[in-house]
C-alpha cells in the first residue's frame, strides 16, 4: 500500500511482510539538502507509524549527492529512530552510479548504520527474496 509520495520519493508498506520500501525517483537530482531531510523525515514518520522490521531502500534512480554532512545527519537523526522502531534488516538496491554507491555505503558503515543487518543488491527482486527469507 502506498503511504507517501512526492516528486522525489514513494513509500510503500507491505503489512504481511512487515516491510517498507523507500523508492527514490530521478527527480531527486533537483532536491536541496532540506528536501532530502524532509523526505527522510517522512520515511521516519512512516516507520514509527507502521513499525516494519524490514526495509528496502531502492536507490537505483537516486540522483541526489548525499554529502558527508547529510550522511552524519542520517546516522544521528534517522537511524536511531529506525532501530528503536524495530527496523533491523535492510536490503539496499543500489544505483549504478559509483558516487551514489559510495555515499550509501559510507552512511551504512557509520556508528548507527552498522547496527542493521544490511546487504546490497543490483536487483529489487533479489533484495526482496533475501529480506523475506531472513530469520527474524
Amino acid at each position: 500500500m502506498e503511504i507517501y509520495k512526492s516528486d522525489y520519493l514513494q513509500l510503500v508498506y507491505v503489512k504481511d511482510d512487515e516491510l517498507i520500501e523507500m523508492i527514490w525517483f530521478s527527480e531527486s537530482t533537483h532536491m536541496s539538502d532540506e528536501d532530502y531531510k524532509k523526505e527522510c523525515l517522512a520515511y521516519l514518520d512512516a516507520v514509527t507509524k507502521f513499525r516494519p522490521s524490514k526495509a528496502i531502500p531502492d536507490m537505483r534512480e537516486m540522483q541526489f549527492p548525499i554529502t558527508l554532512e547529510l550522511q552524519e545527519w542520517t546516522n544521528q537523526t534517522i537511524f536511531p529512530v529506525l532501530l528503536e522502531s524495530g527496523v533491523s534488516n535492510v536490503g539496499i538496491v543500489m544505483s549504478a552510479e559509483i558516487i551514489s554507491q559510495l555515499a550509501v555505503e559510507q552512511t551504512m558503515e557509520e556508528v548507527e548504520g552498522i547496527k542493521f543487518t544490511t546487504r546490497y543488491f543490483d536487483d529489487k527482486e533479489e533484495a526482496k527474496s533475501w529480506i523475506l527469507n531472513l530469520k527474524s
